[in-house]
């Protein structure tokens, strides 16, 4: 825990502006926690980035269920954990937030300067964020002009006890939060540098999802923002779940069989129809959002899906995607495009990275 003394130091440092412009990244998962560093030369226009730390710690089961914290001086010491593990000495954190209590929105304002502006999000918001707006965080990026003559913007929103809950997490541990983002914000943020090669034409739209444990996030991309997500009540833990209590085995022995199988590599038929389950029910709901999507703005342009998440491990997840959409879909991998440093992170974390660290890295390839 930071001492009085160094809490006056830094409010002093905050109010001069002095101290270091760098954080690193946290993202408190429901079954791990995630830290990175990176470091960022070149440009403000053609940045780089360079992974220079990372780590990740399990969390117990039910350490977290629907944003409410259960379990938290596990949280707090596995946030240490990580950490120590990594190897950061940097105390200013960029923490990421997810879940039923975070929204992100893609709006079109009337326009006009910039009181008018956040006047016309405050409003548009009220109508419809599902928590209280008065007891909410609400920030907004403008885009620029549309083609109709209006102003789009992407709005976040958070509830602040929820924030506040999880700031609280990050101080046990003996941190501070300079900034707190959205999960999906930090996801396309990533995605937004990994992948900018890839964008052939303005006018297509691209779908990008990153399966979590509980919930898959559900964002279309297009001209340089993103226009619209959805947060599908459909994850990895599911099919972990049904595996416990089919099998009866107990959490970690199911998250083991749900991607590696038995001893020789294989999956069980029990476990394979547990998989086939749960795939159907995913496959079903991307369908029908993708449907919402097309029927409520007519854009069929769809060029390629991008998916991150560990539940990408899950066989047949990438196959049955493309046959859904019918395009070409792609695993964002973080290391197409940026180093990372081969002294303090080795080829096996790599991997595990490449599917289940686009978040983290998303958050700290923010700045002060």
């Amino acid at each position: 825990m930071s001492s009085p003394i160094s809490n006056i130091i830094d409010s002093f440092k905050n109010m001069l502006s002095l101290g270091p412009k760098s954080v690193f990244g946290i993202d408190i998962g429901l079954s791990a926690v995630k830290v990175a560093q990176i470091d960022i030369s070149g440009s403000e226009e053609e940045p780089s980035y360079k992974l220079v730390k990372y780590a990740s710690v399990a969390l117990p089961e039910g350490a977290i269920i629907e944003d409410e914290i259960q379990k938290q001086e596990e949280i707090v010491e596995a946030i240490k954990e990580a950490v120590s593990t990594a190897g950061i000495k940097e105390k200013f954190a960029c923490l990421g937030l997810t879940g039923p209590n975070t929204v992100v929105k893609h709006l079109q304002l009337p326009g006009g300067d910039e009181e008018e502006i956040e006047d016309q999000v405050l409003w548009e918001a009220e109508q419809y964020l599902p928590f209280d707006i008065e007891n909410s965080s609400i920030s907004f990026h403008n885009v620029g002009e549309n083609e109709g003559g209006g102003l789009d913007v992407v709005v976040a929103a958070a509830r602040n006890d929820i924030i506040q809950s999880f700031i609280e997490l990050v101080e046990g541990a003996g941190f501070k939060v300079k900034i707190a983002d959205l999960g999906m914000i930090s996801v396309i943020n990533a995605f937004e540098y990994i992948e900018a090669d890839k964008f052939e034409e303005e006018t297509d739209s691209y779908l990008v999802l990153d399966l979590g444990a509980q919930k898959t996030a559900f964002m279309i991309y297009k001209n340089g923002t993103v226009i619209f997500t959805k947060e599908i009540n459909v994850g990895g833990v599911m099919i972990t779940e049904e595996i416990q209590r089919q099998m009866g085995v107990n959490y970690i022995e199911a998250e083991d069989l749900k991607v590696t199988g038995d001893e020789s590599g294989n999956l069980p038929e029990e476990i394979l129809a547990i998989v086939d389950d749960v795939i159907e029910a995913f496959f079903s709901e991307i369908k029908k959002t993708m449907d919402f999507y097309v029927s409520s703005t007519s854009d069929e342009s769809l060029a390629s899906c991008f998916i991150t998440g560990g539940s990408i491990q899950i066989p047949g997840i990438l196959e049955g995607l493309e046959a859904l959409l019918g395009v070409e879909v792609s695993v964002i991998n973080p290391f197409e495009k940026m180093d990372y440093d081969s002294k303090k992170i080795s080829e096996e974390e790599i991997n595990d990275i490449a599917y289940r660290g686009v978040s983290v890295i998303g958050l700290a390839m923010r700045s002060l």
